[in-house]
């Protein structure tokens, strides 16, 4: 049988030598047999109680800003795919996402001239005017810089599970490794009424906050920062889907497909999705925080896994042929033939066409031309 609820993992167990290899095994099957957990009391290594109580206040504040001040950092405004996307005008897996969002990341210049295409994936943010919304950028990136801190010590923690040295994806690091984020507000369904999608024509009807994907970086952690809404779901390896508990304190800690790449499929990237919240809950406000590798790293997948370790994902696998139900299309990493730049690249492409027809018209006829949407 696949996993059919979310481990809960404290991290405090991971920091005492006494409960450590219970924390691993824990961890072992969440990384392997579920590609989801949710991780508690990782507070000494991480963002505290008042880091995500400013976080949310922020988000909230965005959202509820004048559509014009939204607009003037709108995406398409940016070649680096930063920035402000107003209500759905985002497309998954053949339909809208029914929710407006802000792309942020680790303050970086654009890249040099001449350096790959796929390098535009990194560059400066399109902050909101401070005039209109004070201290928004301080703790955005106080967050950033806490949730980096968090996502080194815990990529330490999967690599041990796993049977590998701590070091073992240093190489795919670079210095000031951009990681990504965003804030995310999915409206309810009472609010959506007469709504009509910018991106293709569909309604709400279709119950999709975002639609059912794999996300491409490393490892995902997601604050849910408003309760009453049981949006986020996982699917199994047998196609049900299984809704992850909203518990507040507790962060959504998810693998992507670049870890399972580098980890031979070991550490699964499982297929999930938001639904529209229930009439009546409110808007969600989600905060994702995504762990990336340099978008240069052309490095083989890690082969010194042991041996016990890859059964295992034999086992799983073996499940997921006879079970799974894929659904969406995603440009997938292959470092073997292509640094994984070029897959997060156009991912980006597929995702937000606008900003792509604007930028980057020449990729977007490829990759229309290389999946059905």
């Amino acid at each position: 049988m696949s996993f059919q609820d979310i481990p809960i993992l404290d991290l405090n167990d991971a920091l005492n030598s006494e409960t450590k290899s219970q924390f691993l095994a824990q961890l072992r099957n969440a990384m392997i047999n579920v590609g989801f957990l949710l991780l508690k009391n990782y507070e000494s290594v991480g963002p505290s109680a008042q880091d995500l109580a400013d976080i949310k206040h922020q988000s909230q504040r965005f959202f509820a800003l004048p559509e014009d001040v939204k607009l003037k950092i709108e995406m398409i405004n940016s070649p680096h795919f930063l920035g402000y996307t107003r209500l759905a005008n985002e497309i998954t897996a053949s339909h809208t996402d029914w929710r407006e969002q802000i792309d942020l990341a680790t303050e970086l210049p654009a890249p040099r001239k001449g350096e790959p295409i796929y390098k535009n994936i990194e560059g400066p943010n399109l902050w909101p005017d401070e005039e209109a919304i004070p201290n928004f950028r301080n703790v955005v990136e106080t967050y950033i810089a806490k949730m980096t801190h968090l996502s080194k010590v815990f990529r330490y923690l999967v690599l041990e599970s796993i049977g590998l040295e701590g070091e073992a994806l240093d190489g795919y690091f670079k210095e000031n490794q951009q990681c990504k984020m965003k804030l995310i507000a999915y409206p309810d369904r009472a609010s959506l009424t007469n709504t009509t999608s910018a991106a293709l024509d569909d309604t709400p009807s279709t119950g999709q906050g975002v639609g059912p994907h794999r996300d491409s970086d490393l490892i995902t952690y997601i604050y849910q920062a408003t309760q009453h809404q049981d949006s986020l779901q996982v699917q199994n390896f047998q196609g049900q889907w299984i809704t992850v508990p909203n518990i507040p304190g507790h962060l959504v800690v998810n693998n992507g497909q670049t870890l399972e790449a580098i980890t031979q499929g070991v550490c699964k990237a499982t297929i999930h999705r938001v639904l529209i919240p229930q009439p009546g809950t409110g808007t969600r406000i989600s905060v994702p925080f995504f762990q990336t590798i340099d978008l240069d790293s052309c490095k083989s997948a890690i082969q010194n896994i042991p041996k016990e370790i890859v059964e295992q994902r034999d086992v799983r696998d073996r499940k997921i042929k006879d079970w799974a139900v894929d659904v969406g299309f995603q440009f997938k990493p292959d470092m073997s033939k292509e640094p994984v730049g070029y897959a997060v690249f156009r991912n980006r492409i597929k995702s937000h066409q606008d900003v792509a027809k604007r930028w980057y018209p020449e990729v977007l006829k490829q990759v229309l031309t290389e999946y059905t949407y």
